[in-house]
């Protein structure tokens, strides 16, 4: 595996247990609930986007297509896109529980995603 693989393997794979750190901080500070489900949103969107290759350009991706509002060109911007959206809908949520649930979602998700693409365990 080249050395650029290996840096964004490394990098999804912290993301996403960075992700994890900050959902199980969400159940347990009430007060910081939405602040920390909005982190752990963020970083399993980075792990995704690590997995997948040049995590900038993929941000630009989805930040062109969002911006311009076109329909995905294929299945992982499709993808992309709804990963976006759900991490806006999080930073918009006024309910902790429903930011926390929201976030939960994602995580698993970029678990799944990470684990498939890599070919970890269980991400």
């Amino acid at each position: 595996m080249e050395l650029l693989g290996l840096v964004n393997r490394a990098w999804a794979l912290r993301y996403l247990r960075e992700a994890k750190a900050e959902l199980k901080l969400a159940e347990e500070e009430p007060g910081l609930s939405i602040l920390f489900s909005m982190e752990a949103a963020k970083k399993a969107q980075a792990s995704i986007y690590h997995c997948l290759g040049d995590a900038r350009a993929l941000e630009a991706l989805v930040f062109d297509a969002m911006v311009e509002e076109k329909p995905p060109s294929d299945k992982v911007m499709e993808l992309l896109l709804a990963v976006e959206r759900a991490v806006q809908a999080i930073s918009r949520a006024g309910n902790p529980d429903e930011a926390l649930r929201m976030a939960s979602g994602l995580v698993e998700l970029a678990s799944k995603i990470v684990s498939k693409v890599l070919g970890e365990g269980k991400g």
